[in-house]
């Protein structure tokens, strides 16, 4: 019986078939299962994803990704990214305190201004 869901195709580039490749054969799973489980992982670290999502979360937990040798694919890695672009997590942990901060300011405009009519 096919499914009701609608399949979707990817494309990898070179260096990320390469990583899944050797995710498949160090967990013996499928190259869909491998890049379902890192679709979901994905989206769980962008908060857009509930941590209880997903029904079998034995094969998250035992997933091997320390089976290949990540110098190989970091030499490979032509990013134009260097050291200039590190992420400083006090500074980014500030930054994310005051957006924060923010949206809760201009929450409490809104509510004040819909109830300004109780003021008066």
């Amino acid at each position: 019986m096919p499914s009701p869901r609608k399949r979707i195709g990817f494309l990898p580039s070179e260096e990320v078939h390469e990583i899944i490749e050797k995710l498949c054969t160090a967990n013996e799973f499928s190259q869909s299962k491998i890049t379902g489980l890192l679709v979901e992982e994905a989206l769980r670290s962008r908060g857009v994803l509930n941590e209880s999502y997903g029904q079998n979360q034995k094969d998250k937990r035992d997933l091997i990704n320390f089976s290949f040798d990540y110098e190989k694919f970091s030499e490979n890695n032509n990013s134009p990214l260097n050291d200039d672009y590190a992420v400083n997590k006090k500074v980014l942990s500030d930054d994310i305190k005051m957006m924060h901060e923010f949206i809760e300011f201009k929450y409490f405009k809104k509510v004040m201004k819909r109830n300004s009519n109780i003021m008066e």
